[in-house]
């Protein structure tokens, strides 16, 4: 397989096809916004444990008992709204907290899955030479294949989950019962999971491809995408490390513009001054309103651009040779 081709060709692809862009913002939708890392709070402490405070103006410091203004306040109005509200309040407030999440995970979910399929269409269309493509092609195209995208990629997570859980809630029951020594015994083991999970990532990849591209159901792609990765171990590995690489540093460069817009507010605590503060505030916000549309269009481009890599990663694999004519029809429905 010629690497140089399927990248080059694939961002040919989404440049001439920029309707593809649309639908790698929905594939963001279904796709996990990734460990960002909290790390402990103890050590973020602006305590000045000196006799004096000289980092703050007046010698005031509002962070003194190690928290933000305003939580001790906001603690208080809560338990007594609660408190004087009684059950028949809160647990209806609850209720719908609990049905907007579930309403809003249901269209992120479809949303992603459309988004998902459309990118291994599109390209698919636009290899084929259907171009140029608009959205309600590529969208009637794609919702054929929702259900059985959707189950597949249902199926796999929950088996993922279960299997992850088998194997490391002993660890964690173990690791309490030993007062925390047994905590070494999960570095190794979560070590070992990073690598499974490309592993996995690698032929969920190839299987829903695998799905659109050769009209399989559900096990017969896990199968195809399993064989696939198999038998051509490192091409598909170093398309993934280029993929797993490569995004990384183009969705650090991306996320760059929201650190810059919280200067603004670490100025105003620095400044310690409510005025300076609150404009501080209201210049982040603006910043960050601009901002946050740009950095979601910038990131579908990413993604459009990763779906396409895996597309043609899999049609070159199986040296698959497509014809526009196939896309006029409607698919034929397997089995799930």
């Amino acid at each position: 397989m010629n690497l140089g081709e399927v990248l080059s060709k694939a961002w040919k692809i989404i440049w001439k096809n920029k309707v593809l862009w649309i639908f790698g913002i929905l594939a963001s939708c279904g796709r996990g916004g990734g460990g960002g890392g909290g790390g402990g709070n103890s050590d973020f402490n602006f305590n000045n444990n000196g006799s004096g405070n000289d980092f703050f103006k007046d010698g005031n410091n509002p962070f003194s008992n190690g928290q933000f203004p305003g939580v001790d306040e906001l603690g208080r109005s809560m338990e007594n709204f609660f408190g004087n509200s009684g059950e028949q309040t809160w647990i209806p407030i609850f209720i719908g907290i609990f049905c907007l999440i579930l309403i809003l995970s249901l269209v992120f979910v479809f949303l992603g899955t459309i988004g998902r399929i459309g990118l291994i269409k599109g390209t698919l269309m636009a290899d084929a030479g259907q171009e140029p493509l608009s959205f309600g092609q590529v969208w009637s195209a794609s919702t054929p294949y929702f259900w059985r995208v959707f189950l597949l990629n249902l199926v796999i997570g929950l088996v993922v989950g279960v299997a992850f859980l088998v194997l490391l809630v002993p660890l964690i029951f173990l690791s309490i019962a030993t007062m925390g020594i047994g905590v070494f015994c999960l570095i190794p083991i979560i070590c070992l999971l990073i690598p499974v999970g490309w592993v996995i990532n690698i032929i969920i990849e190839q299987a829903n491809v695998a799905m659109v591209v050769e009209e399989l159901g559900i096990t017969d792609a896990v199968k195809r995408g399993w064989r696939v990765s198999r038998e051509n171990l490192g091409p598909v590995a170093v398309i993934a490390l280029i993929i797993m690489i490569g995004g990384g540093i183009v969705s650090f460069i991306i996320s760059i513009p929201l650190v810059l817009a919280l200067i603004p507010v670490f100025a105003g605590v620095i400044a310690n001054d409510q005025t300076v503060l609150n404009g501080a505030l209201y210049t982040a916000g603006a910043m960050l309103c601009c901002l946050v549309p740009v950095i979601i269009a910038l990131s579908g481009v990413l993604q459009s651009y990763i779906g396409s890599v895996w597309t043609l990663t899999f049609l070159h694999l199986t040296e698959k040779k497509l014809d526009a004519s196939e896309f006029t029809s409607v698919p034929p429905q397997p089995a799930i």
